[in-house]
């Protein structure tokens, strides 16, 4: 138990800067059983299948646009454009459903995993304070263990749950994506894809920015719930002394500094949707261009494989964002 209780040594008084990484992160898996474990398996097996599927949908499109292009030309009776329409429709139904049936069953899987987890931690937790010495609570604010377990575990939960099934997802549709890229039209791919390092600059920016603001939004908000806490744990006294309105005020300063310190956050964010998507919308400018004259030279064979790739560009931001 004790080789396990490391990842808890956070601070409880909200004033030093709790530890993070990715390492932390596996940590946090030891608290997980057999079944738990066999639970995120499954579920990361169908986050991958869901992600691989959006990719695929782009190769459909791009399909029903060689069909609208061919019978346009006349070189498709309406009899066979009408019975390769409806067969291309019937993907695209096959598709969703198999998706959201996949994608339903993984974060329920998901969810209930991250919960399961969750409880063995906390209760790691539990058993790690009460074998505490006495000085160690005097060291401590009054309620701030039962903030961080409750404020920590949510934080947990979260982490291990839908977020880390969103990010396995995104990692899945960003490879599908390069992969349907590259086999429809590996030149045009290699071209295109040259928007891929500037949208990660972009992100890694403004990422960085946000960790920092983060970090002092989360020591602000601890030390309001400190307060908070001291001030429900301490009513009768508060109100014998008339305290109210002076404890009131000390925590709407801590929440008044935190949304201050928290809009900082608006102008990062801006410029990394702004650059995504304009990397984006030019890279879809850029496939068009080259395709049109690889269409010209006979290097491409038809416009579907042209417009394949204006979905896939247009994932890679949400991909990122995730």
């Amino acid at each position: 138990m004790d080789e396990k209780s490391e990842p808890l040594k956070a601070t409880t008084n909200g004033e030093d800067k709790p530890q993070s990484g990715f390492k932390y992160l596996l940590k946090v898996f030891q608290y997980a059983d057999s079944r738990t474990r066999a639970m995120y398996a499954v579920a990361f097996v169908g986050a991958i299948v869901s992600g691989a599927a959006m990719p695929l949908m782009t190769i459909v499109f791009g399909s029903f646009t060689t069909q609208f292009s061919d019978f346009s030309a006349g070189t498709v009776s309406p009899d066979a454009f009408k019975r390769e329409v409806n067969s291309l429709v019937l993907y695209f139904i096959y598709l969703f459903v198999g998706r959201f049936v996949i994608t339903y069953c993984a974060n329920v899987l998901v969810t209930i995993s991250a919960i399961r987890m969750t409880k063995a931690l906390r209760r790691a937790f539990l058993a790690s304070i009460l074998r505490k010495e006495i000085w160690y609570f005097d060291l401590q604010n009054s309620g701030s263990i039962a903030s961080q377990v409750t404020t920590n575990g949510n934080k947990v939960t979260q982490g291990t749950g839908d977020k880390l099934l969103n990010a396995v997802t995104a990692l899945a549709t960003f490879f599908g994506a390069f992969i349907v890229a590259l086999a429809v039209q590996w030149k045009l791919a290699l071209i295109t894809l040259s928007c891929v390092p500037l949208i990660f600059v972009f992100i890694a920016a403004a990422l960085s920015l946000d960790a920092v603001i983060e970090s002092k939004v989360t020591q602000t908000l601890s030390r309001g719930a400190v307060v908070a806490q001291e001030s429900i744990s301490s009513i009768t006294t508060i109100q014998a002394f008339w305290a109210q309105g002076r404890m009131a005020n000390k925590y709407e300063d801590h929440l008044g500094s935190a949304h201050k310190q928290a809009k900082n956050k608006s102008p990062a964010y801006g410029l990394m949707f702004s650059a995504e998507y304009f990397s984006a919308y030019s890279a879809i400018a850029l496939a068009f261009w080259q395709g049109f004259r690889m269409f010209q030279s006979g290097e491409i064979g038809s416009v579907g494989t042209v417009f394949t790739y204006g979905p896939n560009l247009l994932e890679f931001p949400a991909v990122f964002n995730k």
